[in-house]
Formats: structure tokens, C-alpha cells, sequence
């Protein structure tokens, strides 16, 4: 075999596996973030409740990217790597990016709006939920029966958090309690940012269908 068989063997098993070589990319560069910050003091990263009155704005963010210790991490990330091999969704990076800011930004509002009792929080599993639910409505153009059966485990899920009186979370595992509603946040956004593409896309072609028609 070809050192460029070899190559195109490689490219072919990594676009096979993670949807497309840009989802790979970014799962690596993520991990590596996500990594990174964990070795930093974390509660100068953290989201917190108060991040508004101290004009403390990047915890909005950065509370999503670092977690509680390394088995939390650990979780997260192959979380996010089960995403990527199982939905495979062919997002550039720009719409990576987008997405993982909408989720973050998205999820720490309503924490400030609908939990003020929430003190702290910090961990990627909300908005790697918002994303699951993404990557399901990619996936529903292509395979619809893989895309329904992750969609609807992912909101089973979320629900039984909600619902059930028996912890079903990885709180033992990781030794902190689970912040439910990140999840649930998740969702939520998830179905707002799918229906907001979905129309800036309807839009856009009528539009363009209006511009060419003149």
C-alpha cells in the first residue's frame, strides 16, 4: 500500500467515523481545550449566579468548558466523541463554533433567570445534550430511523431527570451533584436554534427567489 492509499485509508475512516474531518478536528482541538483548563484554577472560570454584578462576562462561557475533576471531564468527552461517531454530523467549524457559543451563552442565562439559587456550575453536559439533539436533526435528513432513535433517547432522558424520584444521573461517579436542568436547557435551546436556522434559511430563499425574479 501507498503512502497516499494510506492517507486517503486514513481520511476515509475518520470522515467514516466522525461525520466529516472538520467534526474531528474540533472534538480534538475541544479536548485539548477542555484538558488545558482543567489544570487552571477553576473558579476563576466557573460559571456563577453573581457573574453579571461583578461585570464578570467570559463565565458565561467558560463554565461549559471545564469541569468539577478529571472523571467528570472524561465523561464529557466521550460523550462528545459518541456524538460525533454516532450522528456524524458534517458541521463546518464556523457552525461548530456557533453552536457550542449559542448552547453556553443560552444555558447560562437561564440559569441566571430561572435558577438563582444556583450558586455555581460548571461541566460541557448541557450543552453536549443541546448538541446530541442538533446533530439528530442533521442526521433525520439522511437516516431518519438512527436520528429518531437518538432523538428520543436523548429527550427520555432528559425527561426521567426531570421526573423520576431515582437518581439516574453520574453524580456517585463523579462526586458532585448533577445540575438537571442544563440538560433540560440544553434541549430547549437546541430546538429554538435548529427553528431559528430553519427560518433564516426559508428567509433567505425567498429572498434570493424575490431578488431573481425581478
Amino acid at each position: 500500500m501507498t503512502l497516499s492509499n494510506k492517507g486517503q485509508l486514513n481520511k476515509g475512516l475518520i470522515n467514516r467515523y466522525f461525520g466529516a474531518s472538520t467534526s474531528f478536528w474540533f472534538v480534538l482541538v475541544s479536548l485539548l481545550v477542555m484538558i488545558s483548563l482543567q489544570v487552571i484554577d477553576s473558579q476563576s472560570l466557573r460559571y456563577q449566579q453573581d457573574w453579571f454584578q461583578q461585570a464578570e462576562v467570559w463565565r458565561v462561557i467558560t463554565g461549559h468548558w471545564i469541569h468539577f475533576n478529571w472523571q467528570h471531564l472524561t465523561l464529557n468527552g466521550l460523550g462528545l466523541i459518541l456524538c460525533i461517531a454516532i450522528a456524524r454530523p458534517a458541521w463546518s467549524i464556523g457552525r461548530w463554533v456557533v453552536y457550542n457559543l449559542l448552547l453556553a451563552i443560552g444555558i447560562s442565562m437561564l440559569f441566571t433567570w430561572l435558577n438563582p439559587e444556583l450558586g455555581w456550575y460548571v461541566g460541557y453536559s448541557g450543552v453536549l445534550f443541546g448538541l446530541f439533539l442538533l446533530a439528530a436533526f442533521k442526521l433525520f435528513k439522511t437516516e431518519r430511523i438512527i436520528a429518531l432513535l437518538l432523538g428520543i433517547a436523548v429527550c427520555i432522558k432528559v425527561a426521567l431527570e426531570q421526573i423520576s424520584s431515582v437518581n439516574i444521573t453520574t453524580s456517585d461517579f463523579i462526586g458532585v451533584p448533577v445540575i438537571i436542568d442544563a440538560h433540560f436547557y440544553g434541549l430547549l435551546l437546541a430546538v429554538a436554534i435548529q427553528l431559528a436556522f430553519a427560518l433564516g434559511n426559508q428567509v433567505y430563499t425567498i429572498v434570493k427567489t424575490v431578488e431573481l425574479g425581478k
